[in-house]
């Protein structure tokens, strides 16, 4: 549901669009008990997040202060008045994490990507916020980037970890023909068997 601040190649919606689905969902849950908070969730779907006309329009239909509205979006941690970036990075800083250096993880994403807490890169690609709890405290301090968690973070690893996001996906290279021969390795004749390979392969990295 989310057109806007969608992936490069998505179709976003016109504001007029945007508005009728909004307007759908007004009167489906217009006098329902306990309607707000899905009514935000939907309209955040629809946005990506909740501008002040929107909450406005909400708080009118539901027959609810402005003030009520806004206070619900501020009390809870997913809701977002501004717009989000492509990737949304949220540093845990449960007890866990805090204590096992949260705040430094924290403090070193906040330099490397140039923002607070709350904001999003000029470029849209980042927005940083906070977490209380991943439900991996046992192998703290943690992040977590869209649905990925990252676990056991030291803040020499940040510029590492949020390449993955920032770099534009690789074209598709054709291999090389030959390659053994490129590095000095004869090519195995046609009908031999294969060599023995080694007992221990050196270089391979496992990503964890």
């Amino acid at each position: 549901m989310n057109d806007v601040g969608c992936a490069p190649g998505c179709q976003q919606a016109s504001a007029a669009e945007l508005s009728r689905r909004l307007d759908e969902t007004l009167a489906e849950y217009r006098g329902r008990p306990g309607a707000l908070i899905p009514v935000l969730q939907i309209a955040q779907g629809i946005y990506g997040y909740l501008p002040e006309d929107v909450l406005k329009k909400i708080a009118l239909a539901m027959g609810k202060s402005y003030s009520e509205v806004a206070g619900v979006v501020g009390f809870y941690a997913f809701f977002s008045t501004q717009p989000r970036g492509r990737h949304v990075i949220r540093v845990c800083l449960g007890t866990a994490c805090y204590v096992r250096g949260g705040k430094q993880v924290l403090e070193a994403m906040r330099k490397e990507l140039g923002i607070e807490v709350g904001e999003t890169t000029k470029d849209g690609t980042f927005s940083l916020e906070v977490a209380r709890c991943f439900g991996a405290c046992g192998l703290a301090p943690a992040v977590c980037i869209d649905e990925e968690v990252y676990k056991r973070v030291r803040p020499a690893r940040i510029r590492e970890i949020l390449a993955k996001y920032d770099a534009p996906e690789p074209a598709a290279v054709a291999k090389p023909k030959k390659r053994a021969a490129s590095r000095g390795v004869k090519p195995r004749a046609a009908g031999k068997p294969a060599a023995r390979r080694s007992a221990s392969r050196k270089g391979v990295k496992v990503h964890g």
